[in-house]
């Protein structure tokens, strides 16, 4: 064999590697990028998704705030025969069920709210205690359901809405 075509043989073969390593690395840059692109639209999905379950539990909790505050509990329990004792124990386990039943939404709430939402309860729950611990024994169910509402009238606080500015404040910065 000659020399010429050793060293045709040998330029073809170096010329075939630089094509199969430059091919490689050009793949391997795009491979990359589309990786890299893939990652940041899968990120800007599941922060969409994220946004519209953290929304979901705010309208929840919003809605849970409503029905547990003591003018819904009182239109709610208007036509429900008791004395007011027994009135007063169905409120408050309306109150407790419909926590319980939301108890999942504090994963997208912070810290705070959730901690608010946990205080109306219970500042809820106190208010019902004590209106009907206040009552005559011979009181009626309508004597009950007055007093909750001349209570709340004169203190002038209503816990739900406390609440409600919470959450309210809480989207305005996480939305805003």
């Amino acid at each position: 064999m000659d020399n010429s075509f050793i060293i045709s043989l040998t330029l073809v073969i170096a010329t075939g590697i630089l094509i199969i390593v430059t091919a490689y690395v050009v793949l391997n840059s795009m491979s990359k990028n589309l990786e890299k692109t893939l990652r940041a639209e899968i990120i800007r999905q599941n922060n969409k998704d994220f946004a519209k379950l953290k929304m979901a539990a705010y309208e929840r909790l919003a809605l849970l705030l409503e029905r547990n505050s003591v003018p819904s509990l009182i239109q709610k329990f208007t036509k429900s025969a008791g004395s007011p004792a027994q009135i007063s124990e169905m409120m408050q386990h309306a109150i407790n069920e419909e926590f319980n039943y939301n108890l999942s939404q504090q994963v997208y709430v912070s810290a705070q709210t959730w901690t608010t939402i946990r205080i109306v309860k219970e500042q809820t729950l106190i208010f019902i205690k004590t209106t009907e611990k206040w009552l005559p024994e011979n009181a009626t169910k309508a004597d009950f359901l007055g007093s909750l509402i001349i209570k709340m009238q004169e203190t002038g606080e209503i816990p739900h809405e406390k609440g409600l500015q919470m959450i309210r404040a809480e989207i305005e910065l996480l939305f805003n």
